[in-house]
């Protein structure tokens, strides 16, 4: 009896989800989002890897949701979307560590704490001069995003904006720096952030 009460609030929810409300969407974020979790970081591994896959999922869920069909569950498209994703993130990561084995074979990596400092000024410099230059939006967003470990969705409260918005300005902000630092043969950090929803 329970089983049948959930479906038909579960297919109530998917109705008004399909039509635009944003508590829909939140009754699907609130009931699978722990679970997506769960499983993103069995195969990854990684805290912030899972976080990701569990914000993209649900952003997913966000952009394609008229194209929904009433009669398939929505946890089984968020499981097969959230597959997808970890198993292109663990292709990804094996592209990388075969390149970083290569690199460690073609050159020894030395003790350069001089040359560390140097680097990482050159660093903190060229991203300052780089956030200058970004858009007013895409500062706000990087900063709530990088500094504030804000959400896609608490900085899209914030900021009265959609989360597809947030994650629009975050990419261009990202873009841009990435391109900054690979002009100036400095190769990016990862900067601390929280990406879930």
């Amino acid at each position: 009896m329970c089983k049948i009460q959930n479906n038909l609030e579960e297919s109530k929810q998917l109705e008004l989800l399909i039509a635009g409300s944003e508590k829909a969407f939140t009754f699907f974020y609130e009931r699978y989002q722990s679970r997506i979790f769960k499983v993103a970081f069995k195969y990854l591994k990684d805290d912030e890897l899972a976080h990701e896959v569990v914000q993209d999922a649900f952003l997913k869920l966000w952009t394609c949701k008229a194209g929904l069909q009433l009669k398939k569950p929505v946890e089984s498209w968020l499981y097969t979307v959230s597959k997808n994703d970890i198993l292109n993130r663990i292709k990804r990561q094996a592209t990388l560590w075969r390149v970083m084995n290569e690199i460690k074979i073609t050159h020894s990596f030395e003790d350069n704490s001089l040359q560390d400092k140097l680097v990482e000024a050159d660093y903190s410099l060229l991203l300052s001069n780089t956030l200058k230059s970004l858009s007013n939006k895409q500062l706000e967003v990087f900063k709530l995003a990088r500094y504030e470990d804000m959400t896609y969705l608490q900085i899209a409260t914030k900021l009265n904006i959609s989360p597809l918005t947030v994650k629009t300005h975050m990419s261009k902000a990202l873009c841009f720096i990435r391109s900054n630092f690979i002009a100036n043969k400095i190769m990016p950090v990862k900067i601390k952030y929280q990406t879930t929803i």
